[in-house]
């Protein structure tokens, strides 16, 4: 049905509304960083990037790790799942070359170097191709405004 999901994306983008103005950064550029730190390859799967926002607007964006919960009381805590390019879709098939790089068995692309390999990944996940990070930043826009409007 095509009325929920207009009404969600009108929800969605509301919520990013009001989150800019908290932070003073816009919705797109604070999605840019998680995901800039959210993709590795060889990822740590103890590891998540922890978005902390205080009651002042300000926040900070690292690493945290499963049962690390200090200072909870202060602002809003959300967790984000690091990514490795084979957690998408349309890098399962990629590999490392013996020769250095990498290149997808299935398409024949080939990524130069890791920090190339990785920025394709990114681009992807910006663009909302990654369901799972989707579903995070939904969940993480319900439970900020949740926050911001108990």
């Amino acid at each position: 049905m095509v009325i929920p999901m207009i009404s969600e994306k009108i929800e969605k983008e509301k919520i990013e509304k009001k989150l800019e103005k908290f932070l003073g950064i816009e919705a797109g550029e604070l999605r840019k960083e998680i995901i800039n730190k959210a993709v590795w390859l060889g990822k740590d799967y103890s590891k998540m990037v922890v978005l902390r926002i205080f009651d002042d607007g300000s926040y900070v964006l690292d690493f945290g790790q499963e049962g690390s919960f200090e200072d909870l009381d202060e602002g809003f805590r959300f967790e984000f799942s690091l990514i490795e390019p084979w957690d998408l879709p349309d890098y399962e098939s990629v590999s490392e070359k013996d020769e250095g790089g990498w290149t997808d068995q299935d398409n024949g692309d080939e990524f130069e170097d890791d920090d190339e390999l990785l920025e394709a990944v990114r681009n992807t996940i910006s663009s909302g191709f990654y369901g799972r990070f989707e579903e995070e930043w939904k969940k993480f826009l319900l439970a900020f405004q949740e926050w911001r409007n108990p």
